[in-house]
């Protein structure tokens, strides 16, 4: 993926390239600025599609020029449609000329994951685009006199105020930092393909032409997505995080001879010398220190450490699944279902999105969810209750679509956080209440030693929708 550096003000001109160099993990491939008076446009690239320096951003059509980090899988057929001539072939090129002829009604066309800024310059008008699900983060606020919009907050010192950017088409005034709402994502047309279909379509679009990895935990949705893959693509790498007696790799192993497999990276778990050194990493790269952001990050953190070594920079994930098709048991209430399910899509980009943003990127690695893709998510919102849960089992929708593809222990297997089957949850809560403190206290203590920004905002630790469940069972979200 990459990474957005905007920086406006007095300072914004000499600044912008140290914020770059703090965002150089998500784009190692090349950085370039474009400056206007107090106006500063950065952008590091990881680049995948076209990699010469054809594919640079930020980049200009007619009066406006952006800088967009995503991937857009309908981008020739709308260059096509539309008549655009693009510079590139980087498929994020087609979003600045077609935000010039359509405005607004990109959102219904876009297929993909992005987040972006466009400045129209003969206006001076800035705006801020982020896609259906929040996929890609982006934020907004004042930092040392500057207006900012950056990828990450890592990126910035003496953080005054930051707001994250909302899904759709934002305006952003330069000068006061106000920011309007002005388009929202559009319902998705219902579509004809069934589930079976789109899953298959999602995955394809979302394997590149390079080499690629995908993520094990030998749980129903990562297993899925590794079904289908197997199928299209013949030079993947499986990476999967556990001991070898550890839940995850017994159910990967099955897995592997299910479909017969043959590049796996089984990956240890750290030792009590690494942890240190590799929870201060985590607490940096997810910019949090709830502890489930730390144990389940550790575990992608691990994963993507692992692909990056393997030359890879693109990786599919399972996440979404859970969200999309009633993973938690949160969700079993068919008095409560639906409004908790609403929130948990709603808050993906605040939880789980954000820890596998944050934590693949530290490693300069795109993770993909072809769960996330929108004609699979539009399928999944005209789903009922007795399509999730059927006689104490959830996901009904897709054991009975895809379990044929998978063996039996997997296609019946019942969730297992992440960080639990790994073994990796253990490990953490272990050496983080050594000296009998709280994983919260030792964690704070960490982030506190990372992070000047004011520990009590609410981005740092909330799980927003586990957070209002868990909390009426007198616990906190693990």
């Amino acid at each position: 993926m990459c990474g957005i550096a905007l920086l406006y003000g007095d300072t914004a001109k000499d600044k912008v390239s140290a914020t770059l160099t703090k965002l150089s993990h998500r784009g190692p491939d090349d950085r370039h600025c474009w400056i206007n008076g107090q106006l500063a446009i950065g952008f590091v690239r990881l680049a995948i599609n076209d990699e010469s320096t054809s594919g640079r951003q930020p980049y200009n059509a007619g009066e406006m020029i952006g800088a967009i980090n995503g991937e857009i899988y309908n981008a020739d057929a709308l260059a096509k449609q539309y008549h655009l001539t693009l510079k590139s072939e980087c498929d994020t090129h087609v979003v600045v000329p077609l935000f010039s002829e359509i405005g607004n009604q990109v959102l219904a066309e876009l297929d993909g994951f992005y987040s972006g800024v466009i400045y129209q310059s003969d206006t001076q008008t800035l705006y801020l685009l982020r896609d259906h699900i929040g996929k890609k983060p982006l934020f907004y606020g004042r930092a040392d006199n500057n207006l900012f919009v950056v990828s990450e907050l890592k990126a910035l010192q003496d953080i005054e105020w930051f707001e994250q950017v909302p899904l759709g088409i934002s305006q952003l005034e330069l000068t006061s930092g106000k920011l309007t709402l002005i388009a929202e994502h559009p319902e998705l047309v219902t579509t004809k393909l069934n589930l079976a279909m789109a899953m298959e379509k999602a995955v394809i679009k979302r394997l590149p032409k390079q080499p690629v990895g995908i993520f094990l935990s030998g749980g129903l949705d990562s297993s899925i997505i590794a079904a289908l893959a197997h199928q299209y693509h013949k030079n993947i790498t499986y990476f999967v995080l556990g001991n070898p007696d550890s839940p995850d790799v017994v159910m990967v192993k099955k897995l592997v001879n299910h479909l017969g497999i043959k590049r796996v990276n089984y990956i240890p778990l750290p030792t009590e010398q690494e942890l240190p050194t590799l929870i201060a990493k985590i607490v940096r790269a997810t910019e949090s220190y709830n502890p489930s952001f730390i144990s389940n990050g550790l575990a992608t953190y691990l994963l993507a450490d692992s692909a990056h070594k393997e030359g890879l920079k693109v990786v599919l994930t399972g996440e979404g699944a859970d969200e999309l098709f009633a993973g938690y048991h949160e969700m079993l209430s068919e008095d409560e279902w639906q409004s908790i399910r609403s929130n948990l899509i709603n808050d993906m980009r605040f939880t789980e999105l954000r820890r596998l943003d944050k934590c693949s990127m530290a490693n300069s690695i795109e993770a993909r969810c072809p769960f996330l893709d929108r004609t699979v998510k539009s399928i999944a919102d005209t789903l009922e209750h007795k399509n999730f849960y059927s006689y104490g089992q959830n996901k009904v929708a897709l054991r009975d679509t895809f379990g044929h593809l998978l063996p039996v222990e997997i296609a019946d297997r019942k969730k297992t956080s992440f960080d639990v089957g790994s073994g990796i949850r253990k490990l953490v809560v272990e050496y983080l209440t050594r000296n009998t403190n709280t994983e919260i206290v030792e964690l704070k203590k960490i982030w506190s030693q990372t992070f000047t920004n004011n520990a009590d905002n609410s981005y740092f630790f909330s799980y927003p929708t586990f957070d209002n469940v868990i909390a009426k069972r007198g616990g906190f979200h693990r």
